[in-house]
């Protein structure tokens, strides 16, 4: 259950349909869409680069950083399970640390050398195939945090989050700030994760979204869950003029 009780509303089919497109155009989609990669078609590289960003957006390095030093791997060709177990430790090192990503650079750089070590060694470096052995949702979750010395939950959880509705057995749990940030918006009611996933995706689905996916709009709901609703940020947050919760709490206030 959520800590902080959310007002009870809803908005009604259309203005739930409006308000997820405005959510995605403000706080931005999935960052696998910003990075270009293409996960939909489930091929193997693009998959595995999606998860080398995952690990370095899920570390405790500034999101720009992160970014940037994918790219810097990817500039120096160290974006295939073949390409980066055969770089020296210390030319990653330098790439990480060439982005400006410091104080973790060798921690991060050797989380990704030993996941691809494990990556290569149990599934002939393909990632799918990991997926393909995984039980189930459960299993998966297991198999992807035991990649090498451990890749850490925040970027496992980064990692299954966009490959929901990709990977068959990718059915990570919703994070509490995105259901709250769900319910302070008014676009479902439940206070459960369990149950709030089905009917995010519900109310997703019944709207045109311009190509945008589920992906998107559930990054952007964590991203104004972690950033605004959870530190109370309502006089900054960018949807601040369309939050049930805040408009409810101002006409009580009035």
């Amino acid at each position: 259950m959520l800590k902080n009780t959310v007002l009870e509303q809803r908005l009604s089919e259309a203005e739930t349909g409006a308000v997820c497109s405005v959510l995605v155009t403000r706080l931005g989609g999935s960052y696998s869409r910003l990075l270009g990669l293409k996960l939909g078609g489930m091929q193997s590289d693009e998959t595995f680069k999606w998860f080398v960003a995952a690990v370095l957006l899920g570390s405790p390095v500034r999101t720009g950083s992160a970014l940037s030093a994918y790219r810097e791997m990817e500039r120096r060709n160290l974006l295939t399970p073949r390409g980066l177990l055969e770089a020296d430790e210390t030319v990653l090192y330098e790439a990480l640390l060439t982005s400006g990503v410091t104080g973790y650079t060798r921690r991060i750089a050797g989380i990704l050398h030993s996941a691809v070590e494990s990556l290569v060694s149990d599934y002939d470096g393909d990632i799918n195939r990991l997926h393909f052995f995984a039980e189930d949702g459960e299993n998966l979750v297991v198999r992807v945090r035991e990649l090498g010395n451990k890749v850490p939950r925040r970027a496992v959880a980064l990692f299954m989050r966009e490959m929901r509705g990709v990977w068959e057995k990718a059915q990570p749990g919703l994070s509490l700030s995105a259901l709250e940030a769900a319910r302070c918006l008014g676009v479902i009611d439940s206070a459960r994760a369990g149950e709030a996933v089905d009917e995010l995706r519900s109310v997703w689905e019944r709207g045109d979204h311009g190509g945008r996916t589920y992906a998107d709009f559930e990054v952007a709901l964590v991203r104004l869950g972690e950033n605004y609703c959870s530190m109370r940020r309502c006089v900054l947050c960018p949807m601040g003029k369309l939050c049930v919760s805040r408009t409810s709490r101002s006409a009580n206030d009035s």
